[in-house]
Parts: C-alpha cells; structure tokens; sequence
C-alpha cells in the first residue's frame, strides 16, 4: 500500500482540538436559542481563518446544521430547561462519552462558568484530559436583575476565577459584575477577575449584513419588538409606551416574535424560520431597543440592523457600544416622540437604516475578533506543560508511531491499560508529540496520529 493511499483518508495537521460547553437557555426552539446563533457564526468565522480546527460540541439533541460542518462532533447531554436549573444541574455520568481517552481537548471553550470547577473535577482528576479552560459568559445573576429567588452568581465568578480567560459581551456589562463581585470576592480575587474577564462585542458575519441597496424602501408602519417579552428585557414598559402610542395613532402594527400570543389589537407574533425573521424585520418600519437592568449585547437589535431596519434605542453605555449612531431615547416620551418620527418620516428611517448599517458594517463584522481569540487560543495551548524528551515512556511513543506512520490516539496510549485512567493525563504527550515536526495529527473526530517525512 502507497503512503499516499495509506493517508487518503486523513489530512496530516497540527490539529487544534476544542471541546465546546453550551449555555442553552431556549430549549424548546435550539435553532432561536441565541447561544446557538453565537457558536454557530464563530466556527463559521473561525473556519474561514483556519482549516486546522475541530469542534466538540456539547448538545441537548443532535443538530443538523451542525452536522453539515465537517470539523464538528456533537455529544448529546442532557439539561434542564429551566435556566437557573440548568447552570445548577451537572451529571458526572454524563461526562463517560468525554472522558473516554480516545478524544484529545487541547482547550475547553465553555460558555457556563457556573460548571468550570466541576468540569475540571471530573476530567482533570477521572480522565487523561487536563486541557485549559477559557470561557464566555452570557449572563450573569445580577442583583436586581435576577428575577428567581435564588441566584447563581456566586458559583459564576468562582468558576470564572478557574479560567485562563472569560469574555464577555460589553463594557457596561463587565463594570456591573466587578461593582456586584465586591459584595462576593476578596480584592485579590476582584483584581484577577478585572484581569480573567475581557470584553469582546458578539458581532455579526459580514455575509449576514445586507448592502444599502437591499433596503426596503417603502415600509409598512410596524413596530419590532423581537427581544424576549421579559422583565429584564423592560417589556411591560415597553408595552405601556405603544398604548400610548395607540391612543394617538391608530395607524401602526407591532411585531413581538417571541411572545406566545397577541396582547393587543395592534400586536402579531408570527413566527418564522430564519431566513423568514429576517425577511419579516426588513419589512418593519423601526425596531425598539429597550432599557436592560443587564447591561448586556442585543442580538435582537444587531439582527434587525444588519437587515435594513433602524432601531431607537435607550441612552446607555450597552447600546453606544453597539450603534453609537442610532437615535437615543431617555424616557417614554422621549420613545414616543421617536416612534411617531419614524412612522411619519419615511425619509428619515431610510437615511438612518443606511446609517446604522454602515456602522455595523464598518466595526461589528465577525473577522477580527475571531482572528484575536483564535490568537489567543494559540498562546494558551502553546503554554501548556510538555513532557520531557528524554521519558522512556515518550520514546517508546514515537518509536511507535515511527514504525507505525498512523496509529489512533487509543491505540498509542493503550500502555494505560484504562480508558479513564484517574488522574494521569495525557495532555503533555500530545503537546510534545505536535512539537514534533515529523508528528501529525488528523482532520477527523477521532485523533490519529502521522508521522510524515
């Protein structure tokens, strides 16, 4: 057999293996779900930067636009719905398919920080992996902002503290956590969670943004509201500004998406497929971003903006960080005033449509924030413990694979006599194996490693 018939079925490469940790809070829609939306566009970005990358991904059900991306494996676990259920419940069992030493993690992207400490238990102490662990955090139980009885946030900054690095979506956003972490953490420990935690804006992939010339001129008078009809998200004041709104005008619709049935006369909530919310948004006249008690990122306004709708939005820091071109309301009847703008002046909401998506265009496409993340992926893993070139057990690793040319991760280290050795990682072989310039890995889910002359 040729060597080139011997590697058809695997592209040697210096893989980067990512094990992905969900923070999935709409469960009865995944495809909506926004972290969903979040991961999918940056493998998507990351991909284009890079074909050496593999993606596990930790799932409640099999997805198949996931599938239909060749660099990504799913696990299927299951979690509660219920968000506050969900960043409390972990099942170590659940973990067996992962801790299987097979699988090689050379970095831990979770996006839970609340399970940081007990996924490190369970794999650094009952697996061969020991990968380090950087993180991105979507939501945090802020006091006033929390609506449940009992919050989680305590067990958010610990496990944040547990990481290399934790992005999160806005600068308002991180002063808020510091401000409640003091009641918390020690200063030392606020000072290292200043230092862990990094503001990246979510931002949106250039393919998804619409040119100028896509905009829908000639709109009809319809309102979108497509944020979650939530406290949080301030939807019973939300609803009070377009009653009043109602009682001057009765020329207009609203479109709130997420809610499960009309509240109003004035108020529909069709729901569409993706392509179809996006054809739906291009046809309202101005979106609506609300007051946050969060301070968080708006996916909702980002994807309305992106295809041709301007939205008014509440004077804070979180939305001049997303568009610091909108019109800014401060109080209802400042809201009012806007909407009324809008409705009446069709040649106003098509010059700030055009205006704001050149905003997004110019500072909010994915590229760059990927290529800094996958930047700093790199230096995580490139410090990494190594094991040394002079262990009997390493030499007899490469000898080996030498021989051998391809041979699976399971198969080279069956020297361990466990699939889940407790405790021994294997994690600084495949450092110094990768090293190695002649040492390959493999392009599919299940590591193989190369030697190639």
């Amino acid at each position: 057999m040729s060597l080139e018939i011997f590697y058809r079925d695997y592209k040697p490469q210096k893989t980067l293996r990512i094990l992905v940790y969900p923070n999935i809070t709409y469960a009865k829609d995944l495809e909506k779900d926004s972290y969903i939306q979040v991961i999918y566009s940056m493998i998507t970005e990351l991909n284009k930067i890079r074909n050496d990358l593999f993606f596990y991904l930790i799932m409640p059900k099999h997805m198949m636009m996931f599938s239909e991306i060749e660099n990504t494996h799913q696990f299927i676990i299951r979690f509660p719905s219920y968000p506050q259920n969900m960043r409390m419940h972990f099942n170590v069992k659940d973990f067996d398919i992962i801790r299987h030493r097979k699988w090689d993690f050379d970095l831990i992207f979770s996006h839970l920080p609340e399970h940081t400490l007990n996924i490190k238990n369970v794999l650094y102490n009952t697996s061969s992996h020991n990968p380090p662990i950087v993180g991105y955090c979507h939501w945090f139980d802020i006091k006033d902002v929390v609506v449940s009885s009992m919050h989680a946030l305590n067990y958010n900054l610990i496990g944040i503290l547990e990481m290399k690095r934790c992005y999160l979506n806005t600068q308002a956003q991180k002063e808020l956590v510091l401000e409640e972490a003091k009641t918390i953490l020690s200063k030392r420990n606020c000072k290292r969670l200043d230092e862990i935690l990094t503001v990246q804006h979510p931002g949106i992939r250039r393919s998804d943004v619409i040119d100028v010339a896509g905009i829908e001129k000639k709109t009809e008078k319809r309102i979108s509201f497509n944020h979650r009809p939530a406290t949080y998200k301030d939807f019973d004041n939300f609803m009070k500004i377009v009653d009043e709104l109602w009682k001057q005008r009765q020329d207009f619709k609203v479109w709130i998406p997420l809610l499960e049935s009309s509240n109003r006369p004035y108020v529909y909530v069709d729901k569409f497929d993706k392509l179809g919310y996006y054809r739906e948004l291009r046809k309202c006249r101005v979106g609506y971003s609300p007051k946050q008690q969060y301070g968080g990122w708006s996916v909702a306004t980002t994807d309305g903006i992106m295809n041709g709708t301007p939205y008014i939005m509440y004077d804070a820091l979180y939305y001049k960080e997303l568009n610091p071109t909108a019109d800014f309301f401060k109080t209802n009847d400042d809201a009012i005033k806007l909407l009324n703008l809008y409705l009446n002046d069709l040649v106003h909401r098509n010059n700030m449509a055009g205006i704001n998506l050149k905003c997004l265009r110019d500072n909010l496409v994915y590229e760059n924030e990927m290529q800094d993340m996958l930047n700093y992926f790199d230096e995580v893993v490139s410090k990494e413990k190594r094991i040394t070139d002079r262990s009997e057990r390493f030499k007899e690793m490469m000898a080996h694979l030498k021989n051998s040319k391809q041979v699976s991760k399971e198969k080279l280290t069956e020297w361990i006599q466990n699939d889940r050795p407790y405790g021994k990682s294997l994690s600084p072989y495949r450092r110094s194996l990768l090293d190695h310039p002649n040492v390959y890995d493999s392009d599919g889910a299940v590591p193989h490693y190369i030697w190639k002359e």
